[in-house]
């Protein structure tokens, strides 16, 4: 124990010497890591590295990871489900619970559309999980040089004095251009073991324009942290390996319809048959290529048999759904909403549930605290935003339903409304408990419902006799009956009084 003390005292003395003993220290190490990395890898399974024979990259660079962002569909995916869902909708920023507008909340939604901060946000979170970290870029109006520090901002960030900037543009950039240059060495500072100043690379192209930004310009972004607060863990490493096969398996897959889906032949000589010269074989061979690459079908060969080689095609589907299995257990997302929309409406319930509790989870405990106020706070500070006591973050509630959502519902409500009316279900279930039972309305909404059908069973049968008489009043009055015998024009006569009948004559 004394011995390792020791040891921990002299590499402590060694890192705060001069530089190259600091570097020496790195070394060691560096050393220390990959012989502690071998070592576990013959823990795990000393007769063969699994790494090696599989074809695993041993260390994972951010160009790696860059490019498999770039060019592979389910690494792409695996880095931005979950910032996509997290921005499905956007957040609300405000000051108080009053309806009236204040001025910080004015500000803020003119900052947001004039530069569409919810759109880069949404984006710095999306790129920063590509390696270990992203940063964003606030340019103000200083008229200062990117390396110096930003003038009325404190070593935290914070404003100091009246000073007022303006915004003029926002940048995003992640691992692959951007590198810690300078770290906070000072213990009792608060940004202790945090960046002072990066080197950022802003023409991608020619990879020329690399400048020196400090960090009180820079909103610095790290998803997935553990032990550091600078470094957190790209979104692809623990699903490296699977991606890697993924890539193996379609390529392959690919590889081997192009080979397979055109045979093989071999080229057999009669055993009595001499041996072709130089000039028979040029020959062959560009008959061959012919048939290969042109659209001659036919070959014309003398003395020589052809076969055509049997050739295998497997389906790779089963080979890659075990491997999209496997990437969304790791994950934590439900398979059908890691394959896309269309499966995602398929999702069971308690799928949907459970997804949108994680991500009202990431919202609230990660991008509200480590991307929105650090960059609200930063906005205040340059004097962008207008200096409030506090302020709020507020997301739309993921279990609401949308507009299609709830057409979708009451079509089907009134469907199954028609269907019980029609099927003669009142006889059997009288309609208050089916409407409590079944549909899951309250006693209080039911009996609100009773008492508009009420009123509007009277409203229609009202309307429906004043209708009658409208119709009534409009049809001409009957004309007087006539005797047959009558001549038309001439009066009716006085009929005659009929004899009394008296009862015993």
């Amino acid at each position: 124990m004394v011995e390792r003390v020791n040891k921990i005292a002299v590499l402590r003395n060694a890192m705060e010497g001069e530089a190259e003993d600091r570097a020496v220290v790195r070394d060691m190490v560096s050393n220390a890591s990959l012989l502690r990395s071998n070592l576990l890898s013959k823990l795990i399974d000393s007769r063969r590295d699994i790494d090696d024979e599989c074809g695993y990259p041993k260390n994972i660079t951010s160009a790696q990871y860059k490019m498999m962002f770039d060019r592979e569909g389910i690494a792409n995916r695996v880095v931005t489900i979950y910032p996509e869902e997290t921005w499905g909708r956007d957040p609300e920023v405000f000051e108080n619970e009053s309806p009236d507008e204040t001025e910080f909340e004015g500000a803020f939604k003119k900052v947001e559309k004039e530069f569409q901060l919810w759109s880069y946000l949404a984006k710095i979170d999306e790129i920063s999980g590509i390696g270990r970290f992203g940063v964003l870029l606030l340019g103000i109006d200083d008229g200062k040089d990117l390396k110096e520090p930003v003038e009325g901002v404190d070593k935290v960030g914070k404003k100091v004095g009246n000073i007022q900037h303006k915004l003029l543009y926002l940048r995003a950039f992640d691992e692959s251009l951007v590198t810690v240059k300078e770290v906070e060495k000072d213990r009792t500072n608060p940004r202790y073991s945090k960046p002072i100043s990066y080197s950022v690379t802003f023409d991608i192209e020619t990879a020329s324009q690399e400048q020196v930004v400090h960090w009180s310009r820079i909103i610095h972004i790290a998803d997935n942290r553990r032990s550091s607060e600078v470094y957190g863990t790209p979104r692809m490493q623990v699903l490296f390996n699977r991606l890697y096969d993924l890539r193996k398996i379609a390529g392959g897959s690919g590889e081997m319809f192009w080979k397979g889906g055109f045979p093989g032949y071999s080229f057999e000589m009669a055993p009595d048959a001499k041996p072709l010269t130089t000039d028979e074989l040029d020959t062959l061979r560009e008959t061959v290529a012919d048939y290969a690459n042109g659209l001659q079908r036919y070959l014309t060969l003398q003395g020589v048999t052809t076969k055509s080689i049997q050739s295998q095609v497997a389906d790779p589907k089963s080979h890659i759904e075990v491997q999209l299995e496997i990437i969304a257990i790791a994950m934590g997302v439900p398979q059908r909403i890691f394959m896309g929309s269309e499966q995602a409406k398929l999702a069971s319930i308690t799928d949907s549930a459970t997804w949108n509790k994680r991500i009202n989870r990431r919202q609230t405990k990660y991008v509200t605290p480590y991307i929105i106020r650090p960059v609200v706070d930063r906005l205040i500070a340059f004097g962008v935003l207008p200096e409030v006591a506090e302020y709020d973050v507020d997301w739309p509630d993921l279990e609401s339903s949308s507009d299609l959502d709830k057409a979708e519902v009451l079509a089907k409500m009134t469907e199954a409304f028609a269907k019980y009316v029609a099927g003669g279900v009142d006889m059997l279930i009288p309609p208050e408990q089916f409407l409590i039972m079944f549909a899951g309305l309250t006693t209080e909404q039911v009996k609100e419902i009773n008492k508009a059908a009420v009123e509007y069973q009277d409203e229609v049968e009202e309307r429906e006799v004043e209708q009658q008489k409208e119709i009534q009043k409009m049809q001409p009055a009957p004309a007087p009956r006539q005797n047959p015998k009558e001549k038309p024009g001439q009066p009716a006569p006085i009929p005659k009084p009929r004899p009394k009948v008296i009862k015993g004559e």
